[in-house]
């Protein structure tokens, strides 16, 4: 993630409230789409009983995350992104197995992910799960990895606890709350900005594979339609 702050913003840019504002459309728009993918006849397996834990827990952490940047606190905000990440991993993983149903049943079976292989016989770990996804979407990586500092302890939560420093005096100013030192709105524009991109494609992959899955044939007829 990169400091909005830094670049500056221009007047007509959206503030933080319009930006969490447009996470929480995103929310109602993908229960909307979760629930039209399937009809009542709808023959469901493992794997979607998997995908609907997954949007659940997606929405939740949309929610949460709105929370978050709105009390102003800041290390969990960031650390529930990297939660969003991870659940875009791990839906982006159906497509790496042949079965999906037999490796959600593993999963739902309490099989943990990270011993599970996919086609090639390759252990879905979560490195190896990320590799796959940055090849389509190059961001993950680095936002990845600065998120993850926050779900372990390190020197990010040092970093965010600084107040100011002062130069002259070699002095730094911690606050001890579990609300950010004051900043501008303009510090947090990046990474709500990253989770509704992160939300997006969660969201993207899980509608994806209940349309594949429950809509085929209006797929396969959408798709011969761009193709024409």
């Amino acid at each position: 993630m990169t400091d909005s702050a830094e670049q500056g913003t221009s007047p007509t840019e959206p503030g933080l409230a319009e930006r969490l504002q447009r996470i929480d459309r995103l929310e109602s728009e993908l229960t909307r789409k979760g629930a039209a993918a399937l009809d009542e006849s709808a023959d469901l397996g493992h794997a979607d009983f998997f995908i609907f834990g997954a949007l659940r827990r997606t929405l939740a952490q949309a929610r949460g995350f709105r929370d978050l940047i709105a009390a102003r606190n800041f290390p969990c905000a960031a650390a529930i992104l990297r939660l969003q990440i991870d659940t875009a991993m791990r839906v982006n993983a159906l497509s790496l197995v042949d079965d999906p149903d037999a490796t959600c049943k593993a999963v739902l079976d309490g099989e943990q992910f990270n011993r599970l292989k996919d086609r090639d016989g390759k252990k879905m770990l979560d490195a190896y799960l990320r590799e796959k996804l940055a090849a389509s979407h190059p961001w993950i990586s680095p936002v990845y990895e600065q998120t993850s500092d926050f779900v372990h302890l390190s020197g990010r939560h040092f970093e965010v606890s600084i107040v100011l420093t002062d130069d002259a005096t070699r002095m730094a100013y911690f606050q001890l709350s579990g609300h950010d030192p004051q900043r501008p709105d303009e510090t947090y524009f990046d990474a709500v900005d990253t989770f509704f991109e992160a939300t997006r494609l969660a969201g993207m992959l899980m509608l994806a594979f209940l349309m594949a899955r429950h809509q085929r044939e209006q797929v396969l007829a959408s798709t011969a339609k761009d193709e024409s």
